[in-house]
């Protein structure tokens, strides 16, 4: 019964939940070259962009592979449940092999297959106790010194009560601690940095990139005021993202 649950929520994920929230194709691609330029590029520079294998796993309509793709990676594989996605990362990304499978079933068959696996915004909709064992799966399918980078929202966000409840798929949350605590299980050397916002090109965002580095400011001072180990949480950081390496 939950299966055929989650089956049917993922299945209309794109009609039900993810049309509502998306800007266009084009407008979405250059947001993700922006984010992937300041958030993945400087942990990839040991990759050679013409013979890397990168996965991602929940590809979505493919904007993330797509970045990478324009930043010169060339063997691009991704899996996602929704038909309606993989249809539309397929047509974004001709030359690149997208499927429409479970990732634990596709990593079964994939294993020591890649230098770098992808998880951005999935971990978050995937049930306690089946995290551990999927990142088990994700480790098998890296092939020596392959990389796993795990992004997924802050929970110590300042509204994370909102990113945890927009989307009834949401199973669980993470700070840092708790997705290092995760990742630790299954790898070493686990680091989880902070993602940087990008900056989009109308006057409202970018008199918000001017105003926000004061209101930080202003808000970490209170925050140590008010102690309780506030000021010690990654309160303006939306998303969060893990990395480690397979040994």
């Amino acid at each position: 019964m939950a299966e055929d649950y989650r089956h049917r929520l993922f299945a209309s994920y794109n009609t039900t939940h993810a049309s509502h929230l998306d800007a266009d194709d084009l407008a979405k691609r250059d947001w993700f070259i922006s984010y992937a330029r300041k958030n993945y590029v400087s942990h990839l520079k040991h990759l050679d962009p013409d013979s890397a294998r990168i996965l991602e796993i929940a590809c979505n309509k493919g904007y993330l592979l797509a970045a990478l793709q324009s930043l010169g990676f060339r063997a691009l594989h991704g899996v996602d449940l929704s038909p309606v996605d993989v249809a539309k990362a397929q047509s974004l990304l001709p030359e690149a092999s997208i499927t429409c499978t479970d990732a634990a079933t596709y990593l079964d068959r994939k294993r020591g297959s890649f230098d770098l696996i992808v998880l951005k915004a999935l971990l978050e909709h995937v049930s306690k106790e089946q995290v551990i064992p999927l990142l088990e799966k994700v480790k098998a399918g890296l092939a020596p010194n392959g990389l796993v980078m795990i992004e997924v929202p802050n929970m110590d966000w300042l509204f994370a009560q909102h990113e945890r409840y927009m989307d009834f798929t949401h199973e669980v949350g993470f700070t840092r601690e708790s997705l290092a605590q995760v990742m630790r299980n299954v790898f070493t050397n686990v680091t989880v940095i902070r993602a940087a916002p990008v900056v989009g090109q109308g006057l409202k965002t970018k008199l918000a990139a001017f105003i926000r580095p004061a209101l930080v400011f202003t808000l970490r001072i209170g925050f140590r005021i008010l102690g309780e180990g506030a000021s010690e949480t990654w309160w303006e950081s939306r998303s969060i993202i893990g990395i480690a390496k397979a040994e």
